[in-house]
Parts: structure tokens; C-alpha cells; sequence
């Protein structure tokens, strides 16, 4: 009797184990709402080593850099044809930066930023004055370069339906719109070695909801640096490799997002009679975002 329980336990958990493998997913994300109000946590923290090398001598700085937001948001207005936010709130408790050892706060921690899209500029206030880019030069930038076309997580998910364990690829368009992101008009890339490819690692379930463990790779292959139309031409070794993990609701019924982003930057080039440049370095970005409770 107890080796018949038994086999009959070994065929159930496997015919279990084969159903489970073979069921698919269609990844949907959740998409904000007018009035969606939600928690946000991000900490970003890198080391970089720059060598420049001219006329015989050798100088190499190292930097180190963080930073810590906590803030809650409110979405006010999206617009309905490009489903871009266009108008939102965010109420920071936290908003500082570590730059040479040194920790200082925003001039907007503690505060409440308006952020509202003027014709085809964003404007950034905080009780009706407006928020310069000398006084936050990161998060009026931001929006400053803020594209209708910018690249989204959603460009990053596969078009079909996945496994556990199944990889993607993301190419055309997509992946272009990513690395001239990346690139900021300061890199330039190859784009056929460039490659972004994705993973479902795992699912689960969470309040009657499907969430998912994702694994993203972007490697970047660098051809050139600089700045305008200043450009250098560097080793063909040069690339920038991004490793994202990202926790989330994937049938877009929750908002909830938990991700990591470690970043590895190794590029040199030597610059016509000049010398050279070699620029190395690490990041380390997280961010959590939830509803908020009510």
C-alpha cells in the first residue's frame, strides 16, 4: 500500500511539474491612472576611474557618488493621446545626494514638486515658484529631455507569450530607442552587436493577482565618445553591460514594481594626437515603487 501511495504520489507530482512548465504568460504591465497615487524608494550608488593619458603624463581620478529618494506621487492628468503623464505631484521625505564623501538634501526634500507639461516643456515648482535647473539640476534635467517617443519598460517585455525559463530578444526599433537613451549624445553604438535580451525566471501569485521575477541584460558595445560633433573612436573591446532584475505584477492588475540595475562600464580610446582614455566603472540602481495604502 505504501509503495502504491507512493507511486501514485511520484505521477501526480510530475504530471503537476509538466503542466506548470508548459503554461505560458502574457506579460502586461500596470499602466497609470489619473488619480493613482503610489510609494516610491530609489537609491543609486557608482564608482567610476577615468586615466587620461597626454604627452607623456598619466592622471587617473576616482569618483564615488550616491543618492536616496523616498516620495510619495500623484498622478494628475495623462494625456489621452500619447498616454503620456503630463501633470503629477511628489511629496519627497527623503531626497539627498553623496558626492566625495559628502551627504547634502535637495532643495526639495521635505518638499511638495509640482511637475506640469507647458506646451512641449515640463515647468517644475514647488508652491508656485518655479524649480530651476541650478537648484535641482538632476531632476529638472530629467524632465527637460523628457521625450514622447522615450523608451519604457514596456519595450523591454516579449511580444509573445513566455514560459518560466524562456528567453527573448528585443531588436529593432525598441532596442535602437534604448541605446540612444543609454547613449545620452555622448556614446555612439554598434547596432548589431549591441543586444537587449530578457528571461522569466519565475511566478507566483500574491493577493489573487500573477507576478513575476524578470532578468534583463543590456550590453552595449560603444564605437565612439565624446560630445557635439566632437566624437573619438574607442577599442573595440569598449561596452557597457547592464544586468536588471525586476519583481512585478505582470497581468497589470497591481502596481507594484521591485528592481535592481547593476551597470559595468569598461571604455577606452585613444584620442588623435593626444593620448588616450580609459573610463571604468560600476553602478548600482534600485527601486521600489508600490500603491499606496489607503
Amino acid at each position: 500500500m505504501r509503495a502504491l501511495l507512493a507511486s501514485v504520489l511520484v505521477v501526480g507530482l510530475s504530471a503537476g511539474t509538466s503542466r506548470a512548465a508548459d503554461e505560458t504568460y502574457t506579460i502586461k504591465l500596470y499602466k497609470s491612472k489619473e488619480g493613482t497615487k503610489n510609494t516610491h524608494e530609489r537609491s543609486e550608488s557608482s564608482k567610476a576611474s577615468t586615466v587620461l593619458e597626454t604627452d607623456g603624463l598619466k592622471k587617473e581620478e576616482n569618483t564615488a557618488s550616491g543618492l536616496k529618494e523616498t516620495y510619495t506621487e500623484e498622478i494628475l492628468e495623462i494625456d489621452a493621446a500619447t498616454k503620456q503623464v503630463t501633470k503629477l505631484q511628489r511629496t519627497y521625505t527623503v531626497a539627498e545626494k553623496t558626492e566625495k564623501g559628502e551627504t547634502t538634501k535637495t532643495v526639495y526634500a521635505g518638499k511638495t514638486v509640482l511637475i506640469e507639461k507647458k506646451g512641449n516643456e515640463y515647468v517644475l515648482s514647488i508652491d508656485g515658484k518655479p524649480l530651476t535647473e541650478d537648484e535641482a539640476p538632476d531632476l529638472v534635467k530629467t524632465y527637460r529631455d523628457k521625450k514622447t517617443d522615450e523608451p519604457t519598460n514596456e519595450d523591454l517585455m516579449p511580444a509573445e507569450a513566455v514560459k518560466v525559463g524562456q528567453s527573448w530578444k528585443i531588436a529593432g526599433a525598441k532596442s535602437e530607442k534604448l541605446f540612444q537613451a543609454l547613449g545620452d549624445g555622448k556614446a555612439k553604438y554598434d547596432a548589431d552587436k549591441s543586444t537587449i535580451e530578457g528571461k522569466l525566471l519565475k511566478v507566483y501569485k500574491r493577493a489573487g493577482a500573477q507576478f513575476g521575477v524578470m532578468e534583463l541584460t543590456v550590453t552595449m558595445v560603444v564605437t565612439e565618445i565624446g560630445t557635439g560633433e566632437e566624437f573619438v573612436r574607442t577599442t573595440a573591446d569598449s561596452k557597457m553591460v547592464m544586468k536588471i532584475t525586476i519583481d512585478t505584477c505582470i497581468d497589470g492588475t497591481v502596481e507594484f514594481e521591485d528592481s535592481t540595475a547593476d551597470i559595468d562600464l569598461d571604455i577606452a580610446a585613444e584620442i588623435p594626437d593626444a593620448g588616450s582614455i580609459a573610463v571604468r566603472g560600476t553602478m548600482t540602481l534600485k527601486s521600489k515603487i508600490g500603491a499606496l495604502k489607503k
